[in-house]
């Protein structure tokens, strides 16, 4: 079975933007706690673009915005085939707004559970998208810190990660931070004034550390311990275990139950083939300091359709690299089983509203 997206967009509801940005919004894709996802068009682009809406009582919340307006920054430093592409973002607007590529397909997640896991090709082309995008982000100096099922989406031309809502860049090298923080604070105690819980330059090492989805976190970060890129590499584990077996590495439980078994319990890596077995292995040791980085993953993903047990390559085929153009090209071999379309514009009916409302997000 192939996998297929959305065939048809919903249609705007009355209060959506009509456009944003300068492009006309034709639909929504989807909504959820933090925003609206809509397709827009663009003179020029062949398909899409998606543009996130912020709703009202988040956009009423300047450490929503400021948090958003991370999300923007951080996904404009990354350059990947395998990540979506940043277009635009205005993080001052009324509704704040971000516009990124638009990527037609099933989520990993959805694909999986409607159609089973994935075989041969398939699993070896995720396993490289995903280990190249990390590499991208890594390289950009990000962890993104929620790689998971349900933000990788299977285009037609490979897998793709999206969402870097709890993204933060690499900790600050900088070696006088904390000696600056700590004055800040004695500080506040010698003026007699309330400590905040965390200043600014702790945000990212303290607050954000303890996001995630239970289930989809790395053991330090259920130790509250730094966050560091082989948080990464551990999720990639873990993504690639779920496609191969068609289920949670680490089942489903309370959430309490689910730390347990991530800190202690070793995933379920049935139907792996041995190379791809030994790499989720490494990638979800316990230890951070036993994983290997992405560029190492990228390399040993990419030799594997060479290697006894693996999908071969075609004769003749040149030995891969980790660049992205080797990527591109095994995804040409091997990205099988993907048809995708853009969705369709919603159904033309009788509008319950005048065209006009809804104004512009700008």
């Amino acid at each position: 079975m192939k996998a297929r997206g959305i065939r048809r967009l919903a249609p705007l509801e009355p209060g959506d933007p009509r456009t944003v940005g300068g492009h006309r919004i034709r639909g929504r894709v989807g909504s959820g706690g933090m925003g609206t996802v809509y397709a827009a068009d663009s003179p020029g682009v062949h398909g899409y673009l998606a543009v996130k809406v912020v709703h009202p009582e988040q956009a009423a919340d300047p450490r929503f915005r400021e948090r958003f307006a991370h999300e923007a920054r951080l996904l404009a430093r990354v350059n990947s085939p395998s990540v979506a592409r940043f277009v635009r973002a205005d993080v001052e607007a009324g509704l704040p707004w971000m516009i990124t590529e638009y990527v037609p397909g099933p989520t990993l997640r959805r694909h999986v559970e409607r159609f089973g896991r994935l075989r041969r090709g398939m699993l070896l082309g995720l396993a490289v998208g995903t280990a190249e995008a990390l590499r991208a982000i890594h390289d950009a100096g990000v962890v993104h810190r929620d790689l998971k099922p349900s933000n990788v989406v299977l285009s037609g031309r490979g897998p793709k990660l999206l969402d870097f809502g709890i993204a933060h860049p690499v900790e600050d090298p900088d070696p006088t931070k904390w000696i600056r923080l700590r004055r800040m604070r004695r500080a506040y105690r010698d003026l007699r004034l309330p400590s905040p819980e965390t200043l600014a330059d702790e945000r990212s090492a303290r607050r954000l550390d303890k996001l995630g989805t239970p289930g989809w976190m790395s053991p330090e970060q259920y130790g509250r311990q730094p966050t560091t890129q082989r948080a990464d590499v551990f999720l990639w584990g873990a993504t690639v275990a779920f496609a191969a077996v068609g289920h949670d590495p680490f089942g489903h439980a309370h959430p309490k139950e689910m730390a347990r078994r991530v800190m202690f319990e070793e995933p379920d890596v049935d139907h792996l083939p041995p190379g791809l077995e030994r790499l989720v292995a490494a990638a979800m040791a316990k230890d951070p300091d036993d994983r290997p980085d992405a560029g190492e993953l990228l390399r040993a993903c990419l030799a594997l359709e060479n290697a006894e047990g693996g999908v071969r390559a075609p004769e003749g085929a040149a030995d891969p690299g980790p660049g992205a153009g080797a990527v591109r090209a095994l995804l040409g071999r091997q990205w099988t089983e993907v048809a995708v379309r853009p969705p369709r514009p919603p159904r033309e009916g009788p509008w319950p509203f005048g065209r006009g409302a809804g104004g512009d997000a700008d």
